[in-house]
């Protein structure tokens, strides 16, 4: 089952410097706080829902931090959009760092780019091979976008009206 821990933003991502180039979004995923979400202990497959992706967005990838490591000593986690495992497979809750991208995923700007016609999100998947569920540990994911939607075309000067 997918939580959603997007706190409902459906903002359209914006690159901060007014011209459409590449921007980066990120968010910060406590397990505690996914347990707070769900209601009860995540188990394996919980689809957590930590970026909103807006339609007509090219996604270039995504990459994780983790920040604090978890408890569970059999977790693992996938990133991708819609609970896939694209961009990071398998990734290592027990080793504070950067996530390797692991035997399917691929680095951001390669041959893994995603481009999202309708709205969604970039999902962290949880992967449980044994008894203990993550509950503390703390990543973060941050992923790498282009706006389709508002590709802009040649500016029109005097010459072009002469």
């Amino acid at each position: 089952m997918a939580y959603d821990l997007t706190n409902g933003s459906t903002t359209n991502h914006k690159s901060r410097t007014g011209a459409n180039v590449p921007y980066t979004v990120e968010k910060t995923v406590s397990m505690a706080d996914a347990t707070t979400a769900k209601g009860s202990a995540l188990a394996n497959a919980d689809v957590l829902e930590v970026i909103p992706v807006p339609a007509n967005t090219l996604v270039h990838g995504a990459v994780a931090y983790v920040e604090t490591v978890d408890s569970s000593t059999a977790a693992t986690f996938d990133i991708d959009v819609a609970a896939g495992d694209d961009f990071i497979d398998g990734g290592d809750f027990n080793t504070v760092g950067w996530a390797a991208a692991g035997s399917n995923g691929l680095l951001p700007f390669g041959a893994n780019s995603v481009i999202v016609a309708s709205a969604d999100t970039i999902d962290v998947k949880l992967n449980v091979g044994g008894s203990v569920v993550p509950a503390d540990g703390v990543i973060r994911v941050v992923a790498y976008m282009s706006d389709l939607a508002e590709i802009p075309g040649p500016a029109e000067v005097g010459r072009d009206f002469a």
